[in-house]
C-alpha cells in the first residue's frame, strides 16, 4: 500500500482536527488575551493609602476659578504606588470643569481613562457630576513613588456665588490604588 491509497480512520481524523484547532486557535487567544500582566507581589493597602483634596476654597464666586489638587498619601514608608484609578465629584450647578491634568512624567507614565466629559455620577450620588481618572506607572518597583503623590489638578469655573462641593464618592467603592511592597 503507498501513502497516496492509505485511508485516515476516524480516530485519526479527529486527532488531526484538534491538533489543526490547536495551531490555529492558540495564537488567536494568545493574540486577544496577550495583554501585559503585571506580576510584581501588590501591597496590601488597606488603611495605608488615602486620597487628599487640597483646594484653594469651597466658597466661590461666580466667575472665579477653583484649582483643586488631587494627592494620594502612602503612610507605610515601605509601599509604592504603581497605579490609582478614582472619580472626583463636584456641584454641576455651582462648578464647571475647565481642565484636568494628570500629573504625567515623574510618577506615572500614562493614563489610559480619562473622563473629563463632566457627565451625571451614577448610582447613589447621582446628584454630582464627575471627572475620572487612572494613572499608570510603567517604572520598575524600585523607581515607583511613596509617600505624598500628587495625580492631577483640577481647575473648575465657578458659575455661581456660594459654597461649592468638590469630593470623592461616600462610599470609595470606585476609588482603586495598586502598589507594591519593597
Amino acid at each position: 500500500m503507498n501513502i497516496m491509497q492509505a485511508k485516515i480512520d476516524k480516530k485519526q481524523l479527529n486527532s488531526l482536527l484538534l491538533l489543526l484547532g490547536l495551531v490555529l486557535f492558540l495564537p488567536l487567544v494568545v493574540f486577544f488575551l496577550g495583554r501585559r500582566f503585571d506580576i510584581r507581589p501588590k501591597a496590601s493597602l488597606a488603611g495605608k493609602a488615602h486620597f487628599r483634596l487640597n483646594s484653594q476654597s469651597l466658597n466661590v464666586s461666580s466667575g472665579d476659578d477653583v484649582n483643586v489638587l488631587v494627592s494620594l498619601e502612602i503612610s507605610d514608608p515601605q509601599v509604592r504606588v504603581s497605579a490609582v484609578s478614582f472619580p472626583l465629584l463636584y456641584d454641576a450647578s455651582k462648578l464647571r470643569l475647565k481642565s484636568v491634568a494628570p500629573n504625567l512624567g515623574t510618577v506615572f507614565t500614562e493614563a489610559p481613562w480619562l473622563d473629563d466629559t463632566g457627565s451625571v455620577y451614577p448610582g447613589a450620588e447621582s446628584q454630582y457630576n464627575f471627572v475620572g481618572m487612572a494613572l499608570v506607572s510603567n517604572k520598575s518597583s524600585n523607581e515607583l513613588s511613596g509617600g505624598t503623590v500628587t495625580l492631577a489638578n483640577v481647575t473648575f469655573e465657578a458659575l455661581a456665588d456660594g459654597d461649592a462641593v468638590i469630593k470623592f464618592p461616600d462610599n470609595n467603592s470606585e476609588m482603586q490604588v495598586v502598589g507594591t511592597e519593597l
